[in-house]
């Protein structure tokens, strides 16, 4: 319990109050003015995206807790930041409600509004603890953050006025700043774990009764079974896919990856803690996702999920030292995985993806310039280059060859510091990195081998990724 909370924040508490008032107030006036900036260009009456409802809902969740946070703690200055969310969310609101015309053509001013736009997400890992500080222990990641961000908005800059991709850039850089500079560093990790698993609690526990019951609806939500079927191993019977509300199987598997473990680390920490009474609940979680995410047939969760919890299990009975090491073999043994799928020496059926990530590779190797080829249909554009005609029209079914196709040499590397980079520093540093997100972190990297979301994203598994980085990064405060 000592070493826990000794080593369960990087940077020390209390830094609000050391926050410079004039930078604060400099950042606040910097999105007043962008604000103003596109309600003088709004023209064009309101309109419902309904695919970003659940997005909205969650960045506007955000600075409400945030507010309840701030009445409840006495850094005075918190109330600035905020404020500086808030209005990032109201922005995002209005662009996001301009029937994709917030992007003016070329010869009114959208270059000069695209860099205003990216100086402020650029201040994301600003708005907090002292600044001099922060910038000096985390540079290497903001730097990568800023270059990913940048490539991004060179692409922004050359879309068409009313380019539907313009709003979807925008809404995601949002998020990806948000989850992975501002929530992980005011937000305790706990509140995300919790929160991680009850929502992976909620979407298993309606879907299960569908092997009953079959298709039914709760209020809006409509469940059903996945419509092919598979043979688990153990049982030997033919099960379908479970589904729960979401139209993907591994969309759910994603999840209830994410919502076991994140149950096992509670009751893992509940247990070292001694604080019994929250055990059975997280241990109901644990199992109720576990039957979840074995129901789904989603094996890149199985194998994140495998992965993540042999780590977390050799830092509780092993020590942090013995922990660091084990997770190098870890990593090695997965390396070896894949060498034997790739040799056929593993008895997986890669169902194509390696000639999948082969015509990726190969269209990141033929793009134009070092920042690829911005917000594409990945499926179409690697389509000439796979060797397999029988695979073409597929999407990458990997993150890292889809990043590489977004934002080409320059932006992908960037990408990949922020995730090895990242857990290379927690090995380095065993004894003062927060363990628990260190393991979530290598699972994840292990489920971007076979999925075709980044973190970049309005997926719920590149929210979920995002915020893990976000809390390794950035440490956590209880």
């Amino acid at each position: 319990m000592g070493e826990q909370q000794e080593s369960s924040a990087i940077f020390p508490t209390g830094r609000f109050q050391r926050t410079p008032l004039l930078l604060s107030l400099t950042q606040l006036f910097l999105i007043v003015i962008v604000f103003a900036d596109v309600l003088l260009r709004a023209t064009n009456s309101p309109e419902w995206y309904g695919s970003f409802y659940l997005n909205l809902l969650y960045v506007f969740f955000a600075p409400l807790l945030l507010f309840v946070q701030a009445y409840y703690r006495i850094d005075r200055n918190l109330w600035l930041h905020v404020a500086q969310l808030a209005i990032a969310i109201l922005l995002t609101s209005a662009l996001l409600r301009q029937e994709y015309k917030y992007i003016p053509p070329a010869d009114e001013g959208r270059t000069i509004q695209i860099i205003l736009l990216y100086c402020y997400f650029l201040l994301y890992p600003l708005l907090g603890y002292d600044l001099v500080d922060f910038l000096k222990e985390r540079a290497l990641y903001i730097a990568a953050y800023a270059t990913v961000l940048g490539v991004y908005f060179f692409h922004l800059d050359r879309m068409a006025a009313g380019s539907s991709q313009a709003v979807y850039v925008v809404f995601v850089t949002l998020l990806f700043g948000m989850n992975l500079f501002f929530i992980p560093r005011h937000v305790s990790r706990d509140i995300f774990l919790w929160s991680v698993s009850l929502a992976s609690t909620f979407a298993v526990g309606l879907g299960l009764p569908a092997y009953v019951l079959g298709e039914y609806q709760v209020s809006w939500f409509q469940i059903r079974l996945f419509a092919s079927q598979f043979t688990p191993p153990l049982l030997g019977a033919k099960f379908h896919y479970l589904q729960s509300i979401f139209e993907n199987p591994n969309t759910l598997g994603g999840l209830a990856f994410a919502g076991a473990f994140a149950a096992l680390v509670l009751a893992g920490e509940s247990v070292r803690r001694k604080s019994f009474s929250l055990v059975p609940i997280a241990g109901v979680m644990v199992v109720v996702n576990g039957i979840g995410l074995y129901a789904t047939y989603s094996r890149a969760s199985w194998l994140a999920f495998a992965l993540a919890a042999a780590i977390y299990v050799a830092y509780i009975g092993l020590g942090r030292r013995t922990a660091a090491y084990s997770t190098i073999v870890f990593i090695g043994l997965l390396i070896l995985f894949f060498v034997g799928m790739f040799l056929s020496l593993v008895p997986i059926e890669p169902h194509g993806r390696f000639a999948l990530w082969e015509g990726g590779l190969r269209a990141v190797l033929s793009a134009q310039g070092p920042f690829g080829y911005g917000i594409v249909p990945e499926d179409e554009l690697i389509a000439p280059f796979v060797p397999d005609p029988n695979f073409r029209g597929y999407s990458p079914h990997n993150s890292y060859v889809v990043i590489f196709i977004h934002t080409g040499i320059v932006g992908g590397f960037a990408y990949l510091v922020l995730m090895f980079g990242s857990i290379t520093e927690g090995l380095l540093r065993y004894d003062r990195v927060d363990f628990p997100m260190l393991a979530f972190a290598v699972g994840v990297v292990a489920h971007h081998m076979f999925e075709a979301y980044t973190m970049v994203n309005v997926a719920i598994a590149s929210i979920i990724s995002a915020l893990v980085f976000g809390y390794l990064i950035n440490g956590y405060r209880r």
